[in-house]
């Protein structure tokens, strides 16, 4: 039916009714142009159309005009694109492919020289770069390739390659763990049943070395540091920084809650994050970091670690002036306090360690409430005041000094099994692999709490400020047996079979090393123990070297590890005191001899690797190499330097580094044997040594000073 159109002032005019819409139409613009009068609208037009100015009808693949024409019909936009979204899009799809070159020439700037060429031998060989960036990411390329394609690594000992037969008796329990398994034998075949032994080959943590994995968690990826330092603006660097901290140092140290930390730090809230604990964290991670050239020189103002030291404690004297404690504040107090002391300045990590105990009492976060009603703060209170409560107890208990905290925190410690967020958790994962494992790092600190808590009670016993100790055999039995029970109450992932990661490690070889100190305080001058008093030692000794060279076997001793160093001192001091017994060369057998020296050989090699991260490795290294016979520095040094063409075995040497005594401020009393009469513990001081033996390299009537007799080194080999 036709419809008429009556206006006024009109003739009546015939309206004709729409056609219906052509099949098979885009229809693009329909709605928008259905209530409007001549050409319908189009989202986009084709690019013939655009050069032309002429009217398109936006139909695909060919709108009629480019059909007329004869020409190409082209079009820029999606079929529902206009042209500015596709601008948009494409602008969008430039960036995506812009970043991963970003990212690489990123790489290329902040990798070695090593590094960097074999990356860009992958990219002539016509790799694409996200599968060089995938290989990045998944961890050391260097690594990966040498991990390839067996996928297996172990490290070799620097002297003799053979386990010594003293360690290989048939009652040593970590000769029947994953990674003894691991590391000495081929995986078994498809009919070997017993999977005890079968579990450790299919994990990664115990066929890669430790420092090979990459933490995996956003907290790390996405957080922004550079708005809590003035030291730096490269988030990327300041990131790898803030991981290391948390790979290497928070799990033996754990000072503060991890996950509320990071939170606080993403977001910017203050109750659990600072400008001064996050720039004390970032100065003590510059040790951990193999980025960081000369790390473990702190005195050098243009070195970073400096420089971050420098910006935490301008800001610790802002807010002691407050005269008000934080939360934060105790925490840097910790963490500064904690690098003091690899510094060889723990007279100075005292001073601070003092002061957060005053505050955390002010703010009474050792009772059971925390001081506070808010449940999250309590939290994290309470972790905080663990903290400041094992790491005073394992200092004093190592200065021989009783503790400065006789109780332990009231609020008790959770089980990790059933309140893991209490501890959090770090996610790791190696290269070549896909699979995620957790370091178990609440069964870690937990024990560690814990043991550093038995220590704390055994330095109150034992320990007086201006006596000898207070040890009799009763009263060493019952630490031992408390230690013991301990040690059997370890977690699943921490017990013997399992122990894997040098977090774990370091759990046991402090457990054995901590009952070698116990007996020994039972020696009186000119006494020897008794037989049953000798064999709980050589159990001991024994487990605590095969813990070393396992350790070193699967992770090697470079990567940042104060408490390594400890047990590494300790060790071959003990090795040094077999060696040069009286009669011992004569009566021990060559095999013996040589065991004792590869030993030795091993744990200054340690101390030397320990000493490019931090400045008391370097210090400790020097007090155990120049007690050492003459041939074996040379025999030591062929094995430190043998790829290093400016090595050389007389007179200065690359293990030679400046001893900077006008900074060591160390009353930190270095495990070594001194003489029976020697006037108290003072003389072991770290301190007190190196004075010493820098008086002796000044002495111009010896070129040696291992074949000098001093008072210090009464098992020093005679020539």
């Amino acid at each position: 039916m036709e419809s008429v159109s009556h206006g006024p002032g009109s003739k009546r005019r015939r309206l004709i009714p729409l056609a219906p819409a052509p099949p098979g139409g885009s229809g693009q613009g329909a709605s928008a142009g259905a209530g409007s009068r001549g050409r319908r609208q189009v989202t986009a037009a084709c690019e013939a159309c655009r050069r032309r100015k002429s009217k398109c009808n936006a139909e695909r693949p060919q709108c009629s005009l480019c059909v007329r024409h004869q020409t190409e019909c082209r079009y820029a936009t999606a079929p529902t694109e206009t042209h500015s979204q596709a601008l948009k899009r494409r602008h969008n799809e430039l960036q995506n492919r812009i970043t991963p070159y970003e990212e690489l020439f990123d790489l290329l700037k902040t990798k070695s020289d090593t590094e960097s060429l074999e990356i860009l031998r992958r990219i002539r060989s016509g790799n694409d770069v996200g599968s060089i960036l995938r290989h990045a990411r998944d961890g050391d390329l260097l690594i990966q390739l040498s991990l390839a394609p067996e996928a297996r690594r172990r490290y070799e000992f620097p002297y003799n390659p053979d386990m010594p037969s003293s360690i290989l008796g048939p009652d040593n329990l970590y000769l029947r763990s994953f990674v003894y398994e691991t590391t000495f034998y081929a995986p078994p075949s498809r009919d070997f049943e017993r999977g005890s032994q079968r579990e450790g080959y299919g994990d990664d943590r115990y066929l890669k070395p430790y420092h090979a994995a990459q933490v995996v968690d956003p907290n790390f990826s996405n957080v922004t540091i550079s708005k809590w330092t003035t030291v730096t603006k490269d988030d990327q660097l300041l990131r790898r920084l803030l991981t290391a901290y948390f790979y290497y140092q928070h799990p033996w140290t754990a000072g503060f809650q991890m996950d509320y930390f990071l939170k606080d730090m993403a977001s910017g809230r203050t109750r659990f994050c600072s400008s001064l604990l996050v720039n004390a964290v970032l100065a003590a991670a510059c040790h951990m970091s193999r980025e960081i050239p000369d790390r473990n020189k702190f005195w050098v103002p243009q070195a970073l670690g400096y420089q971050f030291l420098a910006e935490a404690k301008r800001l610790w004297e802002l807010e002691s002036r407050r005269g008000v404690g934080s939360l934060t504040m105790i925490q840097g107090a910790i963490v500064l306090s904690i690098s003091a002391t690899t510094t060889a300045m723990d007279k100075v990590g005292t001073a601070y360690l003092l002061q957060a105990m005053a505050m955390a009492t002010n703010m009474d976060i050792f009772s059971a409430t925390t001081g506070t009603d808010n449940e999250k703060m309590r939290r994290a209170r309470a972790f905080t005041a663990w903290g400041l409560f094992t790491w005073q107890a394992w200092q004093r208990f190592y200065f021989t000094m009783p503790p400065f905290i006789k109780d332990p925190p009231a609020y008790p410690l959770p089980d990790p099994m059933l309140d893991p967020e209490w501890y959090g958790e770090i996610w790791i994962r190696y290269p070549l692999s896909q699979t995620i494992f957790p370091t178990h790092l609440g069964c870690t600190i937990k024990s560690n709490f814990e043991l550093r808590s038995l220590m704390n009670d055994m330095a109150l016993e034992i320990f007086d400020e201006k006596e000898p100790p207070r040890a009799s055999a009763e009263k060493i039995l019952e630490c031992k047996s408390k230690l013991d029970m301990w040690f059997t109450n370890l977690p699943d992932p921490l017990t013997p079979t399992k122990v894997v990661l040098p977090d774990h490690m370091k759990i046991h070889l402090e457990y054995y090393g901590t009952i070698i100190t116990l007996v020994r305080l039972l020696g009186q001058p000119g006494t020897v123990l008794d037989v049953t008093w000798q064999n709980i030692i050589t159990h001991a000794e024994v487990r605590l070297e095969t813990l070393l060279r396992l350790y070193y076997l699967r992770h090697s001793f470079e990567s940042y590890d104060p408490l390594l160093m400890h047990w590494l001192m300790f060790f071959g001091d003990t090795v040094l005191q077999k060696i040069g017994s009286a009669g011992g060369l004569t009566a021990m057998s060559p095999t013996s001899l040589e065991a004792l020296r590869s030993t030795l050989i091993l744990c200054a090699k340690g101390l030397y690797d320990q000493g490019h991260n931090y400045h008391i490795a370097v210090l400790v290294y020097r007090v155990l190499r120049d007690r050492m016979r003459a041939n074996d520095v040379d025999l030591l040094r062929t094995h430190l330097f043998s790829n290093s063409p400016s090595s050389s075995t007389s007179g200065d040497s690359d293990d030679d580094p400046p001893l900077m005594m006008e900074y060591v401020q160390a009353q930190w009393l270095a495990p070594i044997a001194t003489p029976a009469e020697s006037s108290g513990p003072e003389s072991k001081t770290l301190d007190y040594l190196l004075r010493e033996y820098e008086k002796l390299s000044l002495d111009p009537s010896t070129d040696e000073v291992s074949e000098v007799s001093s008072s210090l080194d009464p098992l020093s080999p005679r020539p």
